[in-house]
């Protein structure tokens, strides 16, 4: 009998312990892999393909691109949030375009993703550059 009055205690322990993820920051997204380069004949630019991996939640944060981006969903969903605008959640199947210069933020949803990504860029400078918050 003593012991069926310490289970409200015990609950009342357990519902005000801080969560183990309370707190934490999201996981950052993976480097790109960078498939192929090739040159643009007639330009100074060069059209890049690499696989972006994001673990469960993981947010690319926010930066731009100094060139435009394609990029096809191949695995879990991704949300694009380009600021001003309403976030866009884009599924395995799906693609997304981003032009160049434009800020936004990248993340994962709970199962992470997989995205095949393609863009075009000035080879030597910067291609993503963390905006400021």
């Amino acid at each position: 009998m003593n012991s069926l009055r310490c289970v409200p205690l015990i609950v009342a322990v357990l519902i005000t312990l801080p969560s183990a993820n309370a707190g934490e920051k999201a996981p950052d997204a993976k480097q790109t892999v960078v498939l192929q380069r090739v040159p643009v004949p007639g330009t100074d630019r060069e059209m890049g393909m690499g696989i972006a991996e994001f673990p469960p939640n993981a947010v690319k944060p926010k930066h731009k691109a100094t060139g435009p981006e394609v990029a096809y969903v191949l695995e879990g969903e991704v949300t694009v949030q380009v600021e001003g605008r309403p976030a866009q959640v884009v599924h395995a199947g799906e693609s997304y375009r981003m032009p160049a210069n434009v800020v936004h933020v990248t993340s994962a949803g709970p199962a992470g993703a997989k995205v095949l990504a393609t863009w075009a860029w000035v080879p030597g400078k910067p291609f993503n550059i963390r905006a400021r918050n």
